[in-house]
């Protein structure tokens, strides 16, 4: 990879930036989709991936990518919910994390058997 961008600046390129490419422009994931995409799930947590889909005119797989993978929305319930920590959950995850890390230290094995887990 480095070689081959030796190569080009050495044959005269002076922009580092990409050269436009051929092929479909995007046109379903843009900001203003993403934005009204957000809108409306904020509006109407119980939406469905084929209503944004319908609402926007754009395809199912469009409208999937946008919620989970751009916004990182994830179905609760039937309910979309943001899958973002906010600091305080992190600190809270963290803190009892270094508790069960210091009692495992302390207890070896045994600790493991006093923990409790379900869905």
């Amino acid at each position: 990879m480095v070689l081959r961008w030796c190569r080009t600046f050495s044959d005269g390129r002076q922009q580092v930036e990409d050269i436009p490419r051929a092929g479909r422009t995007r046109t379903a994931t843009t900001d203003a989709n993403v934005g009204k995409v957000d809108d409306m799930i904020r509006a109407n947590r119980r939406i469905t991936i084929d209503e944004v889909a319908e609402e926007l005119g754009i395809s199912h797989e469009r409208a999937q990518n946008i919620i989970h993978d751009i916004l990182r929305y994830r179905k609760v319930s039937a309910r979309w919910v943001p899958r973002q920590l906010t600091s305080t959950h992190q600190e809270q995850r963290m803190a009892l994390s270094l508790e069960h890390l210091v009692r495992y230290h302390e207890d070896d094995n045994d600790f493991l058997f006093r923990i409790v887990t379900g869905d």
